[in-house]
């Protein structure tokens, strides 16, 4: 019980140790939030960047799905032709992705020069800026066309003397 002397209250050893072990348990629950928060928000940084991951594979795949039409339309000569629909290929979900800020950067580059179909992928949303993929094509004779109702978008033939992409110019760009 608690003591007065000279208008000072003096409290007991027993008041004390209560005190002391009030104040530890709140420093130990203090620490235990500050690590769990912790733990709680390297698992968000992870998936987030697992989930980049994945969507910059989906980038270099789409980028090697086209090198490939290319290839396979280049080496099967005069007349042929394939024709990548929605399904193999949809620019709309490729430029939005569901992170923020991390979809591919339309338009997809061919270039003629350094044989290339080039791939930008945005990763601001990761603190980035941007990564891209660079695959190789035969070809260095490659055009664009607008699609037409005989040619739909992204439609690849072979005329003989070059190979012509038929897309839109805000989706597929060749440069010399």
């Amino acid at each position: 019980m608690p003591s007065m002397s000279h208008g000072r209250i003096s409290l007991s050893s027993e008041s004390d140790t209560k005190a002391q072990i009030t104040i530890e348990t709140i420093v130990v629950i203090g620490i235990f939030l500050i690590v769990f928060s912790s733990l709680i928000n390297l698992s968000f940084e992870r998936l987030h960047l697992a989930q980049e991951v994945g969507s910059a594979g989906e980038a270099k795949m789409t980028g090697q799905f086209i090198a490939s039409a290319i290839n396979n339309v280049y080496s099967n000569g005069r007349g042929f032709s394939i024709h990548l629909n929605e399904n193999k290929i949809n620019f709309s979900e490729l430029s939005s992705s569901k992170i923020r800020g991390s979809g591919v950067i339309l338009p997809i580059i061919v270039n003629n020069s350094e044989r290339r179909v080039v791939i930008n992928k945005n990763l601001s949303s990761m603190g980035g800026t941007s990564w891209y993929a660079s695959i190789p094509v035969i070809p260095d004779n490659i055009t664009r066309e607008d699609p037409t109702s005989a040619y739909p978008q992204l439609t690849i033939r072979n005329n003989g003397t070059d190979v012509i992409i038929y897309a839109n110019k805000s989706n597929i760009n060749v440069v010399q």
